[in-house]
């Protein structure tokens, strides 16, 4: 039996590689965006507001400063993009014959391909994280504005504080796990359906079942979640977790019962 780290790591590397892709074409754009803006913005005075005061910067400190500016802004694509791509790519996974070959459990399987989908999306905002920090870092060491602004910032965070900070990254990761879970779900529930249908059945037909399959499932998810409300009274990380375990228990059950693997 392959061990499930094994296997985690090698899904890891084989996702990583779109996480690369996608982040050179952002860095590529953003810095033609950069020039071109520097371009546009040539014979203007080099200057940085910092409250009501105004501060004269070096030409390329600004240059700096601008790029890590669009590369936060273009970040919200390229994240969104990322989600597309590794969802069709963890479908692909999930139906191919070479993955499925692999001596493992189909749980173990399963949260391996959520887990590595979900970790490389967030390595692509560590690095667009830290792509903005060192691009703006030469700005924040060079103006003394800026440095009287943050030594006169209080960052005293109570316990409370922390506590509300630890339960929203624990529901930030409940909900990107559960966008894969539920994108699995319509997708191995789809072709549950359109397996038993006849061998050349037509496009349409096929379309239809999709597109009733996302109808049910959608009513589904909004009725438990109403129920759900109605019943705790607000939703918290402990329901999302449940939710995100049935929903993962469901997808098991058809990867191994219903959904055949394909050739490559």
């Amino acid at each position: 039996m392959t061990s499930f780290n094994t296997l985690f790591n090698r899904m890891f590397q084989e996702k990583s590689k779109s996480v690369y892709l996608i982040y050179l074409i952002q860095a590529f754009a953003t810095l033609f965006f950069t020039i071109m803006m520097t371009v546009s913005a040539g014979g203007h005075s080099q200057e940085v507001v910092v409250g009501n005061a105004r501060e004269s910067i070096n030409p390329i400190v600004k240059f700096l400063f601008m790029f890590a500016v669009m590369m936060f802004m273009t970040s919200f694509i390229a994240v969104f993009v990322y989600w597309i791509v590794s969802s069709v790519k963890n479908e692909r996974i999930n139906r191919s014959q070479t993955w499925r070959l692999i001596p493992i459990s189909d749980t173990k399987f399963l949260l391996s391909n959520f887990g590595t989908a979900f970790f490389t999306y967030i390595w692509l905002g560590i690095l667009e994280i830290a792509t903005v920090i060192v691009a703006s870092l030469s700005l924040l060491l060079s103006s003394k504005e800026i440095k009287i602004a943050l030594q006169r910032s209080n960052f005293d965070f109570s316990a409370q504080d922390w506590g509300q900070l630890l339960g929203g990254l624990f529901l930030m990761i409940l909900l990107g796990y559960a966008w894969y879970a539920v994108v699995s779900l319509i997708n191995l529930s789809s072709r549950s359906i359109m397996d038993f249908l006849p061998s050349g059945s037509s496009k349409v037909l096929v379309f239809f079942v999709r597109l009733v399959t996302v109808i049910v499932i959608i009513w589904l998810f909004a009725y438990a979640g109403t129920t759900l409300f109605s019943v705790i009274g607000r939703f918290t990380p402990f329901a999302f977790l449940a939710f995100d375990v049935i929903v993962t228990l469901i997808d098991i059950l058809l990867l191994n019962k219903f959904v055949e693997a394909k050739q490559n």
